[in-house]
């Protein structure tokens, strides 16, 4: 696809295809279940351990992380048995979530006893329902079924591999966003749609490089205002994009100091390619923290009592998120996550209660059985991708240029739940 210029009549064929998110996840990304070899016969982490007097610290360990299995990290062809133990470990999980809140470590661990014994009954009966070959131990009964279960756990003891910490979400510091990302059909809407949300960082260091980069980056954004105000003109962004920094490297070409190295090629496709390459936030998502819901934790307490703006497709979110930081940010550390979790099921039975009516339950959460089950689909489909803005305060301003932003950078479509038939 070629664009007018000045300085370049033709455009190299660029890479045009979404660039992966700059969001951490630590649920999607952590501890997946395909093995090295491709998928198997089982997910990483079943059958899950029994619970016991020597694992339950680590099942209700705040941090331990697990993956919400769905449509998005399952094969959807072929292996209809890993969905139906991704169900039974995104089943368990929930009901643990709720055991943990227990004060009392005998009823936590009664609860967590409990909650794993109905969740292999249910997978069980889920094996049985089809016409494949059941799961070994479905085939025994009671305390056998149960003990055959806990000898084939891989991972007893819950004791996951340590997942990367770093998240690139948020920014750490004052550094500039620089070389900005070069202007594309797939991030032109998060380019105006999250313009009012982008800052350019203070109290930089005042040196001549940082200021010439500063400089170059609030025209730029000056000029994304113009061509925003155009409908989301990819060609004038593009244009400006490409202007901006041929004057940067006009203002780095003038003075003797180390210059930036894209500045070394003339007015040219190559110089394009090389600042496109080097942007740090290809997506202009920099200020975009992704947050999974489903298990809430301190570090996730930590985001949330922040200043930050949640940006959801499904309208009932952002209310979500307020009944858990209007009661639980003001509480002690230690007892915010426990507080928010309560939180979350009461809204949860609200929504499909007195409120069932008022907004449009996609996945169909409220037709299954109050309680986990209900739980477990709002974290599956409604609570694992949320987005946050941070350092927004959540003002009423630009309501409607908010409707637009959900759509670009909400959680992926929800795919349809369906019976297992195979």
């Amino acid at each position: 696809m070629t664009f007018p210029s000045k300085q370049r009549e033709e455009k190299p064929a660029m890479d045009r295809s979404p660039p992966e998110p700059e969001s951490w996840n630590p649920a999607l990304h952590c501890q997946q279940g395909r093995s090295r070899g491709g998928w198997g016969h089982r997910l990483d982490g079943f059958p899950p351990g029994r619970p016991s007097p020597d694992n339950l610290d680590q099942i209700c360990l705040p941090n331990r992380q697990h993956v919400v299995y769905g449509p998005w990290n399952l094969p959807q062809s072929g292996f209809s048995h890993l969905t139906r133990q991704g169900e039974t470990l995104n089943l368990l999980e929930t009901g643990y979530s709720r055991c943990c809140r227990c004060h009392s470590r005998t009823n936590r661990l009664d609860c967590t006893k409990l909650v794993w014994e109905d969740a292999m009954t249910r997978f069980c009966e889920a094996e049985f329902s089809v016409k494949t070959r059941p799961h070994r131990c479905c085939k025994q009964q009671g305390e056998a079924r149960f003990s055959c279960f806990q000898e084939e756990a891989p991972q007893p003891h819950y004791q996951l591999r340590a997942c990367p910490s770093h998240q690139p979400g948020t920014s750490s510091g004052p550094e500039l966003p620089f070389p900005p990302g070069v202007p594309t059909l797939d991030n032109v809407k998060n380019i105006c749609h999250l313009r009012r949300f982008r800052s350019v960082p203070r109290n930089l260091p005042a040196t001549d490089p940082i200021q010439r980069q500063l400089q170059a980056l609030t025209r730029l954004e000056g000029e994304f205002q113009r061509c925003c105000r155009q409908g989301n003109n990819h060609t004038c962004t593009w244009k400006a994009w490409e202007d901006a920094l041929d004057g940067y490297c006009d203002r780095e070409q003038s003075v003797k100091t180390h210059q930036h190295s894209c500045c070394h090629y003339p007015p040219s496709p190559a110089r394009d390619e090389c600042f496109a390459r080097r942007a740090p936030y290809p997506n202009y998502d920099r200020d975009i923290l992704t947050l999974d819901l489903s298990r809430v934790t301190p570090d996730l307490m930590g985001h949330l009592c922040g200043n930050g703006r949640v940006l959801s497709k499904h309208k009932q979110i952002p209310g979500l998120i307020r009944n858990m930081t209007t009661h639980c940010c003001d509480l002690p550390f230690p007892e915010q996550a426990c507080c928010a979790e309560e939180k979350k099921s009461a809204f949860i039975e609200d929504l499909c209660g007195p409120r069932h009516n008022f907004w449009r339950d996609s996945a169909l959460c409220c037709n299954l059985n109050p309680g986990d089950e209900q739980t477990n689909c709002f974290n599956t489909y409604y609570l694992r991708n949320v987005a946050l803005v941070a350092g927004d305060n959540g003002d009423d301003k630009s309501q409607g240029e908010q409707g637009q932003l959900r759509e670009e950078i909400s959680a992926p479509p929800l795919s349809p739940r369906k019976s297992e038939s195979s």
